[in-house]
């Protein structure tokens, strides 16, 4: 008597445990939703618009899920007859539909399960077959037992509708393909929701057999049509065209864009989301990328295969457009914005402005642009500028806003190593060595940067000096800012204003090229060693644009710079976004200050900006260096038309410049020696087209001016 109670209390703790821990096991339906991952994971514009479906899982086909009400009455009506005809009523097990299986198999008829709706989908919705796509190990009396058991408590915990839902979205239809969503749209073309009856009762009649031959497949149909309230004595002529149709048609998912296969490849590389809403304008990704296609196809003579481009607002830090790569090489799948270049001239800004906010310099400072020599880790360093010559005194706004190397690296030299080191480091690059790595190279752009990193650094100049993350998703853009300030609002005012200034930019690059927009915008390139990268970034008002282009493989390009490369990509795309918007110069801060000065090789003064206390007292700011000289006429940038009234055996051009010129100074006509350079110089019946006049000593220059001369024709 003990003995069987001992027994029977064991069983009933056993029963207890085995009931608490069943319960507890079973999920809810939200909980099946968030195990169930489609094999699709589609990216999204702003505004819901899908832009990139990618593929995850290789090992299945499953669509996003769907709601029981895009599931059409008659595939509920289709499946509940075939597979369940009690499935209203029961609760979870069907002892009825139980016994009728027994009977039929013990007759010998065709073999039976007996499984409910609810049987089926408590072997479904397990985490090993939903996460890792683990069979289901079906046969065994165990098995059965278990699947009574989970079947109940899904009935306790879930509504009918739920399982129903639940049923629709996960079941096993054919070959790769689970669920209703992902079959239809691959054998049918169609959304659930479009589904007719014939169509839903051949699924109906594949989930108990999902690989039956075509002849089997319409007699069931058939058979379970006619048991149908669809029935009312038609024929199943209808039902079986349809399954003719199913068999002739190879599945097909159909065609989706393709818009943004690196983000979303980026995005959902941390994300489980079926779904993901990004920041992203679908028009503006569209164009963006047609316009990079179109200069890639531009430079194909140049050995430039790759390029990228991302567009971000200045306000909200949102990426409005990310095109990782347009690409004519082997290697489309590398993301461009995310890979790691080396700048070039593109960190620049960062180092004047630091050294602008801490009064070590100011944009008026003189610095030499000549032969330099720098000892650094036992080697000998010698920059030199990317057209190969040295222009002498320059002040800062010139040297930064043309890019010369030299007295870059003398900023660094001026502001300090480690200094450069650590206005870097807070741009939040994630890829910086230590500075003794770099040495003065940092100026030069040693350093290796990806594009949505570096964009985000000149994002900071545009607002004022503040820095942000970037946000890719509608979840991003919910969360709150974690702004930190890089560049006192001063410091990043003045900067803008060099970036923004094209006399200063005329040394380097002259008056006609794509960094001139009819509107605001501080723009700089960048060209890294042995022409392997190309960058251009700017900002304007409201947007901040990068773009790169080079090689993937680290080949080098056909001497294309900055301003010729990535120069044109910029321009259209930042005319596209100010199609219908202005963008105007930001205010200068309190504490900046206006003054107007004049270098003493300058013929007229120009406006400059100091932070306040840094302003010089005189107005010409003296130099103890060899003072520039400046071209009187031509003046740069200037058009001259040859007078039609002259014979042209005389038409001539008298040259005339001002300022110190060492003595065996040469003047150079497009690279051509035409002798000592004196004041005036005549040149005899001068060519037609646009031309360079330099005053060169020892290989330094000392002036240069860019014109264009016309016949009268023209």
């Amino acid at each position: 008597m003990q003995k069987n109670t001992k027994r029977l209390l064991s069983f009933i703790l056993g029963s207890c445990i085995f009931v608490t821990f069943t319960w507890f096991r079973t999920p809810s339906k939200n909980d099946v939703m968030k195990m169930s991952l489609g094999s699709d994971r589609v990216l999204l514009s702003s505004t819901g618009e899908s832009l990139q479906t990618l593929r995850t899982d290789f090992k299945k086909r499953r669509w996003a899920w769907q709601p029981l009400k895009r599931f059409p009455q008659s595939l509920q009506h289709a499946v509940i007859l075939a597979e369940d005809q009690r499935f209203p009523y029961h609760l979870g097990f069907d002892p009825l539909g139980f016994a009728r299986a027994l009977l039929a198999n013990l007759k010998g008829s065709r073999l039976q399960g007996a499984s409910t709706i609810t049987m089926q989908l408590s072997d479904l919705i397990q985490e090993d077959v939903l996460l890792n796509n683990h069979s289901i190990k079906k046969g065994s009396i165990s098995h059965k037992l278990l699947q009574i058991a989970r079947a109940f408590f899904i009935e306790l915990k879930w509504s009918k509708d739920e399982i129903l839902e639940a049923y629709f979205n996960l079941i096993h239809l054919r070959g790769e393909f689970q669920g209703v969503p992902a079959f239809s749209a691959a054998y049918l073309n169609k959304d659930p929701l479009a589904l007719d009856p014939a169509e839903s009762f051949m699924i109906a009649s594949l989930i108990s057999s999902p690989n039956q031959r075509a002849d089997h497949l319409k007699n069931k149909v058939c058979a379970l049509y006619q048991r149908s309230a669809f029935h009312k004595g038609s024929s199943c002529l209808n039902i079986l065209a349809s399954v003719d149709q199913f068999f002739k048609n190879p599945p097909s998912m159909p065609a989706s864009p393709s818009l943004a296969p690196h983000l979303a490849r980026r995005l959902f590389k941390n994300s489980n989301d079926t779904f993901l809403t990004s920041t992203l304008d679908g028009d503006l990704q569209r164009k963006v990328t047609a316009i990079l296609e179109k200069n890639i196809y531009r430079l194909k003579n140049s050995n430039v295969r790759d390029t990228a481009a991302i567009v971000i607002d200045n306000h909200t830090g949102n990426v409005l457009a990310y095109v990782g790569t347009v690409s004519s090489s082997e290697n489309p799948y590398v993301d461009g914005v995310m890979s790691y270049r080396q700048a070039g001239s593109s960190l620049k800004p960062f180092i004047y402005g630091k050294a602008i906010e801490t009064k070590t310099l100011t944009a008026a400072s003189i610095l030499l642009d000549d032969p330099t020599a720098i000892s650094w880790g036992g080697d000998v360093y010698r920059p030199s500028n990317y057209d190969k010559h040295f222009y002498g005194p320059v002040a800062v706004r010139e040297a930064l806003a043309s890019s010369l190397n030299v007295p870059a690296v003398k900023a660094v030299t001026i502001l300090g190593l480690h200094e450069t080191y650590s206005t870097l480091q807070s741009l939040q690059f994630s890829n910086l060595q230590e500075p003794d790595y770099y040495g003065v190279s940092m100026a030069l752009g040693a350093v290796e940067v990806r594009l949505d990193e570096l964009a985000n650094a000149y994002r900071m100049l545009a607002n004022g000096g503040v820095w942000s993350p970037l946000r890719f998703t509608e979840a991003d853009s919910k969360k709150a800012s974690t702004a930190q300030r890089i560049l006192s609002p001063e410091a990043a005012y003045i900067i803008g204003s060099i970036l923004s200034d094209p006399d200063a930019r005329s040394i380097g690059f002259g008056w006609d090229n794509p960094l001139e927009t009819p509107f605001w915008t501080a723009v700089k390139t960048g060209t890294s060693k042995d022409y392997r990268d190309n960058w251009c970034l700017g900002y304007s008002e409201h947007y901040t644009v990068g773009v790169w282009a080079g090689n993937f493989n680290a080949e080098a390009m056909n001497k294309v710079s900055g301003v010729s490369g990535v120069g044109p990509s910029w321009y259209e795309i930042m005319s596209e976004l100010h199609r219908d918007k202005r963008s105007s110069a930001p205010a200068p801060p309190a504490h900046v200050v206006e003054k107007e000065v004049r270098h003493e090789w300058a013929l007229h003064p120009h406006k400059e900006y100091f932070i306040q206390g840094t302003e010089p007292q005189q107005n010409v700011i003296e130099t103890a260096l060899q003072k520039r000289v400046q071209f009187i006429f031509p003046a740069e940038g200037s058009v001259l038309v040859k007078d039609p009234h002259i014979d042209q055996e005389h038409v001539a051009l008298f040259i005339r410049f001002k300022g110190d010129v060492p003595s065996k100074s040469q003047l150079l006509w497009d690279g051509k020696n035409l002798g000592e350079a004196i004041s005036p110089f005549k040149i005899p019946q001068p060519e037609t087209g646009r031309h360079e006049l330099v005053i060169a000593n020892n290989g330094k220059i000392l002036g240069k001016v860019l014109f264009t001369i016309r016949g009268a024709e023209d």
